[in-house]
Protein backbone atom coordinates (compact mmCIF):
# COMPACT_ATOMS: atom_id res chain seq x y z
CA UNK A 1 0.00 0.00 0.00
CA UNK A 2 1.56 3.55 -1.13
CA UNK A 3 0.73 6.33 1.37
CA UNK A 4 1.03 9.81 0.23
CA UNK A 5 2.37 12.70 2.32
CA UNK A 6 0.33 15.27 3.05
CA UNK A 7 3.56 17.71 4.58
CA UNK A 8 4.16 20.28 1.71
CA UNK A 9 7.16 19.35 -0.25
CA UNK A 10 9.70 22.07 -0.36
CA UNK A 11 9.74 23.98 -3.15
CA UNK A 12 13.41 24.49 -5.29
CA UNK A 13 14.75 28.30 -5.21
CA UNK A 14 14.50 29.50 -8.92
CA UNK A 15 15.92 32.78 -10.49
CA UNK A 16 14.81 35.49 -12.52
CA UNK A 17 17.06 37.99 -13.65
CA UNK A 18 17.39 40.81 -16.58
CA UNK A 19 20.62 41.60 -18.46
CA UNK A 20 20.24 45.42 -19.38
CA UNK A 21 22.81 46.50 -22.30
CA UNK A 22 23.41 50.48 -21.94
CA UNK A 23 25.27 50.41 -25.10
CA UNK A 24 25.94 54.03 -27.37
CA UNK A 25 23.19 53.61 -30.11
CA UNK A 26 20.62 51.46 -27.90
CA UNK A 27 19.22 50.17 -25.18
CA UNK A 28 17.83 46.67 -24.72
CA UNK A 29 16.99 43.92 -22.27
CA UNK A 30 16.36 40.27 -21.94
CA UNK A 31 14.70 38.27 -19.16
CA UNK A 32 15.98 34.28 -18.23
CA UNK A 33 14.72 32.19 -15.66
CA UNK A 34 15.72 28.45 -14.00
CA UNK A 35 16.81 26.75 -10.98
CA UNK A 36 19.99 27.89 -9.40
CA UNK A 37 22.29 25.59 -10.92
CA UNK A 38 20.47 25.35 -14.93
CA UNK A 39 18.95 27.89 -17.27
CA UNK A 40 15.70 27.10 -18.23
CA UNK A 41 13.80 29.73 -20.10
CA UNK A 42 14.27 32.90 -22.09
CA UNK A 43 11.26 35.16 -21.01
CA UNK A 44 11.66 38.24 -22.74
CA UNK A 45 14.22 39.68 -25.45
CA UNK A 46 13.67 42.59 -27.14
CA UNK A 47 14.87 46.86 -27.66
CA UNK A 48 14.26 49.38 -24.91
CA UNK A 49 12.36 52.52 -26.42
CA UNK A 50 13.60 55.19 -24.02
CA UNK A 51 11.91 58.05 -23.03
CA UNK A 52 14.66 61.18 -24.62
CA UNK A 53 17.20 62.34 -22.27
CA UNK A 54 17.41 59.53 -19.75
CA UNK A 55 20.69 57.85 -21.82
CA UNK A 56 22.92 59.31 -24.05
CA UNK A 57 26.10 58.32 -26.39
CA UNK A 58 25.74 54.73 -23.89
CA UNK A 59 26.15 57.04 -20.65
CA UNK A 60 23.22 57.48 -18.24
CA UNK A 61 21.78 61.11 -17.85
CA UNK A 62 19.43 60.43 -15.19
CA UNK A 63 19.54 57.03 -13.04
CA UNK A 64 16.46 57.58 -10.84
CA UNK A 65 14.16 58.38 -14.16
CA UNK A 66 15.41 56.16 -15.78
CA UNK A 67 14.98 52.98 -12.86
CA UNK A 68 11.45 54.26 -12.79
CA UNK A 69 10.55 53.76 -15.67
CA UNK A 70 12.23 50.60 -15.78
CA UNK A 71 10.17 49.38 -13.23
CA UNK A 72 7.02 50.76 -14.86
CA UNK A 73 7.97 48.52 -17.83
CA UNK A 74 8.84 45.38 -15.56
CA UNK A 75 5.03 46.13 -13.70
CA UNK A 76 3.42 46.62 -17.13
CA UNK A 77 4.59 42.91 -18.81
CA UNK A 78 3.94 41.35 -15.37
CA UNK A 79 7.81 40.50 -15.10
CA UNK A 80 9.28 39.74 -11.63
CA UNK A 81 13.27 39.79 -11.44
CA UNK A 82 15.31 39.96 -8.39
CA UNK A 83 18.53 40.75 -10.05
CA UNK A 84 19.87 42.78 -12.49
CA UNK A 85 23.68 42.31 -14.88
CA UNK A 86 24.35 45.75 -16.23
CA UNK A 87 26.57 46.14 -19.34
CA UNK A 88 29.08 49.37 -18.97
CA UNK A 89 30.26 51.00 -23.12
CA UNK A 90 34.15 49.56 -23.28
CA UNK A 91 35.24 52.67 -24.17
CA UNK A 92 35.22 53.85 -20.89
CA UNK A 93 37.10 50.89 -19.56
CA UNK A 94 40.76 51.13 -18.81
CA UNK A 95 43.17 48.09 -18.85
CA UNK A 96 46.71 48.04 -16.74
CA UNK A 97 49.23 45.63 -15.82
CA UNK A 98 50.55 46.39 -12.69
CA UNK A 99 53.47 44.40 -10.95
CA UNK A 100 53.44 44.02 -6.93
CA UNK A 101 55.42 42.32 -4.46
CA UNK A 102 54.50 39.24 -3.77
CA UNK A 103 52.77 38.04 -0.36
CA UNK A 104 50.61 41.08 -0.03
CA UNK A 105 47.51 40.66 1.99
CA UNK A 106 44.04 40.76 -0.38
CA UNK A 107 43.07 43.93 1.50
CA UNK A 108 46.87 45.39 0.76
CA UNK A 109 46.78 44.04 -2.87
CA UNK A 110 43.55 45.76 -3.68
CA UNK A 111 44.38 49.20 -2.27
CA UNK A 112 47.78 48.86 -4.23
CA UNK A 113 46.22 48.42 -7.33
CA UNK A 114 44.40 51.16 -6.76
CA UNK A 115 46.63 53.67 -6.11
CA UNK A 116 48.96 52.45 -9.23
CA UNK A 117 46.11 52.59 -11.59
CA UNK A 118 44.73 55.94 -10.20
CA UNK A 119 48.50 57.07 -10.61
CA UNK A 120 48.22 55.99 -14.09
CA UNK A 121 45.09 58.42 -15.19
CA UNK A 122 45.21 61.70 -15.93
CA UNK A 123 45.38 64.28 -12.92
CA UNK A 124 41.55 65.58 -13.88
CA UNK A 125 40.22 61.71 -14.12
CA UNK A 126 38.01 60.90 -11.81
CA UNK A 127 37.96 58.27 -9.45
CA UNK A 128 37.90 54.60 -10.77
CA UNK A 129 36.01 51.53 -9.38
CA UNK A 130 38.66 48.21 -10.75
CA UNK A 131 38.86 44.53 -10.85
CA UNK A 132 41.36 42.46 -11.47
CA UNK A 133 42.96 39.03 -12.16
CA UNK A 134 46.07 37.35 -11.41
CA UNK A 135 48.82 37.30 -14.29
CA UNK A 136 49.51 33.34 -14.89
CA UNK A 137 52.58 34.68 -17.03
CA UNK A 138 56.08 34.57 -15.38
CA UNK A 139 57.06 37.15 -13.01
CA UNK A 140 60.34 37.85 -11.54
CA UNK A 141 60.94 36.57 -7.60
CA UNK A 142 58.80 38.14 -5.26
CA UNK A 143 56.64 40.11 -7.67
CA UNK A 144 53.15 38.54 -8.67
CA UNK A 145 51.43 40.38 -12.18
CA UNK A 146 48.11 41.58 -12.39
CA UNK A 147 45.55 42.54 -15.12
CA UNK A 148 43.61 45.35 -14.04
CA UNK A 149 40.67 46.65 -15.55
CA UNK A 150 38.98 50.37 -14.31
CA UNK A 151 35.68 52.41 -14.65
CA UNK A 152 34.91 55.71 -13.77
CA UNK A 153 33.09 55.50 -10.46
CA UNK A 154 30.35 58.11 -11.26
CA UNK A 155 29.44 55.98 -14.17
CA UNK A 156 29.15 52.93 -11.90
CA UNK A 157 27.59 54.58 -9.20
CA UNK A 158 25.36 56.16 -11.82
CA UNK A 159 23.89 52.54 -12.78
CA UNK A 160 23.89 51.34 -9.50
CA UNK A 161 21.47 53.80 -8.94
CA UNK A 162 19.48 52.68 -11.45
CA UNK A 163 18.54 49.51 -10.39
CA UNK A 164 17.54 50.92 -6.59
CA UNK A 165 15.34 52.80 -8.73
CA UNK A 166 13.97 50.15 -10.36
CA UNK A 167 13.84 47.75 -7.17
CA UNK A 168 16.48 45.20 -8.96
CA UNK A 169 19.19 44.24 -7.26
CA UNK A 170 22.60 44.81 -9.00
CA UNK A 171 24.48 41.13 -9.16
CA UNK A 172 27.23 42.43 -11.27
CA UNK A 173 28.19 45.69 -13.84
CA UNK A 174 30.70 44.69 -16.14
CA UNK A 175 32.00 45.76 -19.78
CA UNK A 176 29.32 44.92 -22.80
CA UNK A 177 31.91 43.03 -24.54
CA UNK A 178 32.77 40.43 -22.21
CA UNK A 179 29.27 39.58 -21.82
CA UNK A 180 28.56 39.36 -25.61
CA UNK A 181 31.51 37.15 -25.94
CA UNK A 182 29.88 34.85 -23.16
CA UNK A 183 26.72 34.21 -25.46
CA UNK A 184 29.81 31.87 -27.65
CA UNK A 185 29.30 29.14 -24.86
CA UNK A 186 26.84 26.81 -26.57
CA UNK A 187 26.91 24.10 -23.73
CA UNK A 188 25.05 26.91 -21.42
CA UNK A 189 22.45 27.32 -24.14
CA UNK A 190 21.85 23.63 -24.61
CA UNK A 191 18.59 23.79 -22.80
CA UNK A 192 16.95 26.39 -24.45
CA UNK A 193 14.32 25.81 -26.99
CA UNK A 194 16.20 27.16 -30.49
CA UNK A 195 13.83 29.54 -31.57
CA UNK A 196 14.25 31.23 -28.32
CA UNK A 197 18.07 31.36 -28.33
CA UNK A 198 17.92 32.95 -31.82
CA UNK A 199 15.64 35.64 -30.37
CA UNK A 200 17.86 36.25 -27.41
CA UNK A 201 20.85 36.18 -29.87
CA UNK A 202 19.46 39.04 -31.77
CA UNK A 203 20.19 41.09 -28.37
CA UNK A 204 23.58 39.77 -27.61
CA UNK A 205 24.99 42.01 -24.60
CA UNK A 206 21.98 41.97 -22.97
CA UNK A 207 21.66 37.57 -23.26
CA UNK A 208 24.83 37.82 -22.29
CA UNK A 209 24.73 40.06 -19.14
CA UNK A 210 21.74 38.00 -17.90
CA UNK A 211 23.78 34.72 -18.82
CA UNK A 212 26.35 35.68 -15.84
CA UNK A 213 23.58 34.40 -12.95
CA UNK A 214 25.00 30.47 -14.11
CA UNK A 215 28.20 31.73 -15.91
CA UNK A 216 29.80 33.94 -12.82
CA UNK A 217 33.14 34.31 -14.18
CA UNK A 218 34.58 37.79 -15.54
CA UNK A 219 34.85 41.79 -14.35
CA UNK A 220 32.38 43.01 -12.28
CA UNK A 221 32.97 47.09 -10.82
CA UNK A 222 30.66 46.19 -8.13
CA UNK A 223 32.82 45.61 -4.28
CA UNK A 224 32.04 42.18 -4.15
CA UNK A 225 35.19 41.50 -2.46
CA UNK A 226 34.55 43.66 0.76
CA UNK A 227 31.29 42.58 0.69
CA UNK A 228 32.02 39.05 1.11
CA UNK A 229 35.10 40.21 3.52
CA UNK A 230 32.27 42.37 5.63
CA UNK A 231 29.76 38.94 5.49
CA UNK A 232 32.74 36.83 6.93
CA UNK A 233 32.89 39.48 9.60
CA UNK A 234 29.29 39.15 10.26
CA UNK A 235 28.93 35.72 10.31
CA UNK A 236 31.82 35.70 12.77
CA UNK A 237 30.51 38.13 14.97
CA UNK A 238 27.42 36.36 15.43
CA UNK A 239 28.89 33.11 16.33
CA UNK A 240 31.20 34.65 19.08
CA UNK A 241 27.50 36.51 20.43
CA UNK A 242 26.08 32.83 20.54
CA UNK A 243 28.97 31.43 22.19
CA UNK A 244 28.76 34.13 24.68
CA UNK A 245 24.95 33.49 25.03
CA UNK A 246 25.22 30.45 25.81
CA UNK A 247 28.46 30.53 28.41
CA UNK A 248 25.52 32.33 30.18
CA UNK A 249 22.78 29.93 30.09
CA UNK A 250 25.48 27.68 31.07
CA UNK A 251 26.40 29.34 33.93
CA UNK A 252 22.56 30.25 34.80
CA UNK A 253 22.17 26.57 34.93
CA UNK A 254 24.44 25.58 37.00
CA UNK A 255 23.88 28.52 39.36
CA UNK A 256 20.01 27.35 39.27
CA UNK A 257 20.69 23.31 39.85
CA UNK A 258 23.09 23.89 42.97
CA UNK A 259 20.61 26.09 44.55
CA UNK A 260 17.84 23.55 44.16
CA UNK A 261 20.24 20.67 45.06
CA UNK A 262 21.22 22.10 47.54
CA UNK A 263 18.01 23.42 49.31
CA UNK A 264 16.79 19.83 48.80
CA UNK A 265 19.17 18.09 50.75
CA UNK A 266 19.44 20.68 52.92
CA UNK A 267 15.57 19.65 54.34
CA UNK A 268 16.32 15.42 53.96
CA UNK A 269 19.61 15.60 55.36
CA UNK A 270 21.19 16.81 58.35
CA UNK A 271 24.55 15.16 58.33
CA UNK A 272 27.60 16.71 57.97
CA UNK A 273 29.32 14.66 55.37
CA UNK A 274 26.27 15.75 52.76
CA UNK A 275 26.93 19.01 53.31
CA UNK A 276 30.37 19.22 52.87
CA UNK A 277 29.88 17.37 49.30
CA UNK A 278 27.14 20.39 48.87
CA UNK A 279 29.59 22.79 49.48
CA UNK A 280 32.11 20.94 47.19
CA UNK A 281 29.67 20.72 44.26
CA UNK A 282 29.12 24.26 44.88
CA UNK A 283 32.77 25.88 44.82
CA UNK A 284 33.22 23.64 41.38
CA UNK A 285 29.71 25.27 40.11
CA UNK A 286 30.83 29.08 41.26
CA UNK A 287 34.79 27.83 39.44
CA UNK A 288 32.98 26.83 35.97
CA UNK A 289 31.01 30.02 36.05
CA UNK A 290 33.65 32.64 36.56
CA UNK A 291 35.86 30.41 33.84
CA UNK A 292 33.34 31.33 31.35
CA UNK A 293 32.61 34.52 32.27
CA UNK A 294 36.51 35.16 32.29
CA UNK A 295 36.19 33.39 28.29
CA UNK A 296 33.48 35.96 27.60
CA UNK A 297 35.33 38.69 28.79
CA UNK A 298 38.13 37.91 26.82
CA UNK A 299 36.50 37.27 23.55
CA UNK A 300 34.52 40.35 24.21
CA UNK A 301 38.39 42.16 24.69
CA UNK A 302 39.75 40.94 21.81
CA UNK A 303 36.81 41.72 18.95
CA UNK A 304 37.26 45.32 20.55
CA UNK A 305 40.47 45.39 20.11
CA UNK A 306 40.26 44.32 16.49
CA UNK A 307 37.76 46.57 15.36
CA UNK A 308 39.40 49.91 16.97
CA UNK A 309 42.28 48.27 14.53
CA UNK A 310 40.41 47.80 11.62
CA UNK A 311 38.89 51.51 12.25
CA UNK A 312 42.64 52.58 12.35
CA UNK A 313 43.09 50.79 9.20
CA UNK A 314 40.69 52.61 7.27
CA UNK A 315 42.26 55.77 8.56
CA UNK A 316 45.99 55.20 7.80
CA UNK A 317 44.82 53.93 4.18
CA UNK A 318 42.76 57.05 3.61
CA UNK A 319 45.77 58.94 4.29
CA UNK A 320 47.96 56.69 2.08
CA UNK A 321 45.64 56.80 -0.74
CA UNK A 322 45.13 60.74 -1.07
CA UNK A 323 49.50 60.53 -1.09
CA UNK A 324 49.24 58.62 -4.35
CA UNK A 325 50.62 61.82 -6.35
CA UNK A 326 54.81 61.85 -6.52
CA UNK A 327 54.64 58.37 -4.07
CA UNK A 328 54.31 54.85 -4.62
CA UNK A 329 54.20 52.53 -2.45
CA UNK A 330 56.32 48.98 -2.86
CA UNK A 331 54.46 47.40 1.01
CA UNK A 332 52.05 47.97 3.80
CA UNK A 333 52.43 45.48 6.63
CA UNK A 334 50.57 45.57 9.82
CA UNK A 335 51.36 42.71 12.05
CA UNK A 336 49.38 43.54 15.62
CA UNK A 337 49.78 46.76 16.41
CA UNK A 338 53.38 47.22 14.20
CA UNK A 339 52.97 49.19 11.26
CA UNK A 340 55.48 49.72 8.59
CA UNK A 341 54.87 51.12 5.13
CA UNK A 342 58.03 50.89 2.42
CA UNK A 343 57.62 52.56 -0.92
CA UNK A 344 59.81 55.63 -3.37
CA UNK A 345 58.73 59.00 -3.63
CA UNK A 346 59.84 61.73 -6.71
CA UNK A 347 61.41 63.95 -3.59
CA UNK A 348 62.00 64.09 0.12
CA UNK A 349 59.42 66.91 0.66
CA UNK A 350 56.85 64.58 -0.64
CA UNK A 351 57.66 61.97 1.97
CA UNK A 352 58.09 64.52 4.72
CA UNK A 353 54.21 65.75 4.17
CA UNK A 354 52.86 61.67 4.12
CA UNK A 355 54.93 61.59 7.59
CA UNK A 356 53.03 64.64 8.75
CA UNK A 357 49.65 63.70 7.37
CA UNK A 358 50.11 60.42 9.17
CA UNK A 359 51.23 61.97 12.62
CA UNK A 360 47.85 63.96 12.41
CA UNK A 361 46.15 60.66 12.79
CA UNK A 362 45.00 60.11 16.70
CA UNK A 363 45.54 56.12 16.30
CA UNK A 364 49.23 55.74 17.40
CA UNK A 365 50.99 54.93 20.36
CA UNK A 366 54.16 55.46 18.76
CA UNK A 367 53.70 58.28 16.05
CA UNK A 368 55.28 57.55 12.84
CA UNK A 369 58.79 57.67 12.28
CA UNK A 370 61.60 58.06 9.25
CA UNK A 371 63.98 55.72 10.09
CA UNK A 372 65.03 55.67 6.47
CA UNK A 373 65.05 57.77 3.64
CA UNK A 374 68.27 58.17 1.18
CA UNK A 375 68.23 59.25 -2.45
CA UNK A 376 69.20 56.64 -5.03
CA UNK A 377 70.82 57.18 -8.28
CA UNK A 378 68.87 58.19 -11.69
CA UNK A 379 66.33 55.80 -13.06
CA UNK A 380 67.31 55.12 -17.08
CA UNK A 381 63.86 54.70 -17.57
CA UNK A 382 62.75 58.23 -16.69
CA UNK A 383 66.11 60.06 -16.11
CA UNK A 384 64.89 60.97 -12.42
CA UNK A 385 66.64 59.92 -9.15
CA UNK A 386 64.50 58.54 -6.50
CA UNK A 387 64.07 58.37 -2.53
CA UNK A 388 63.38 55.42 -1.13
CA UNK A 389 62.03 55.52 2.43
CA UNK A 390 60.39 53.59 5.41
CA UNK A 391 57.58 54.24 7.69
CA UNK A 392 57.24 52.72 11.07
CA UNK A 393 54.78 53.26 14.11
CA UNK A 394 52.84 51.75 16.35
CA UNK A 395 48.94 51.89 16.97
CA UNK A 396 46.98 51.88 19.87
CA UNK A 397 45.83 48.96 21.66
CA UNK A 398 42.43 50.43 21.75
CA UNK A 399 40.33 53.77 22.06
Amino acid sequence: MRWTSWLPRSRPRRLSVVGLDIGPEACSWVALSGSLSRLERVDCAQRLDLPDGLVGNGEVLQPEALGQWLRTFLDAGDYQPSQVFIGLDGASVSHHAVTLAAGLTPADVAFQLQAEVQSELPPEATEVCIDYTTDPGPAQAGEQKFQVQAAPRPQVDALQRVAQAAGLKARVIEPRDDAARRTTQRHALAALPPARVILALQHNEAFGLALRAWLDEGINFLPYRQDAQRALRRAWMLKVAVWAFGGALLAAGFAIGMGSAAESKHQHLGDAVASAREFDQAEKAHAQAKTAHERRAAQARWLKTRQDLQSHSLQWSRVLNQAAQGIWLSSVKQQGTRWTVQGEALSSSHVQQLVQQLKALDIWSQAPELPQLQLMPVVPSTGLPVWQFRIEADLKEGV
